[in-house]
């Protein structure tokens, strides 16, 4: 007779996909994609209203490393792999939303 201590049940309770890591990483793209085709409107003192959204899309990314790191429901694999993904991804959009801009835009 083979003795349960419960690891099968908390396997299958482990998700491989941290929600609000995923939503933010989602929402981040989104904004990505987005942030260029805005209209450039002056707010408040002549600054442009994308420099005030600008820093967002790495700031969710960012976000999504620290949900992926807190989630206690996902494995400690796919805890790393997310939380390095979302790092790598905050990384990129700053680069990703110059180009987006450029190319949009014009130079």
């Amino acid at each position: 007779m083979s003795s349960d201590d419960g690891t099968q049940s908390r396997l299958q309770q482990q998700r491989r996909v941290p929600r609000i890591a995923a939503a933010l990483l989602a929402a981040a793209f989104v904004f990505l994609v987005l942030l260029p085709l805005l209209p450039s409107p002056y707010v408040s003192g002549g600054a442009r209203l994308a420099l005030f959204l600008l820093p967002l899309p790495p700031l969710l990314a960012f976000g999504g490393t620290l949900a992926a790191l807190l989630d206690r429901k996902i494995g400690e694999t796919s805890k790393g792999l997310w939380a390095i993904g979302s790092a790598l991804f905050g990384f990129v959009c700053v680069p990703a939303l110059f180009v987006l801009v450029t190319l949009i835009a014009g130079p």
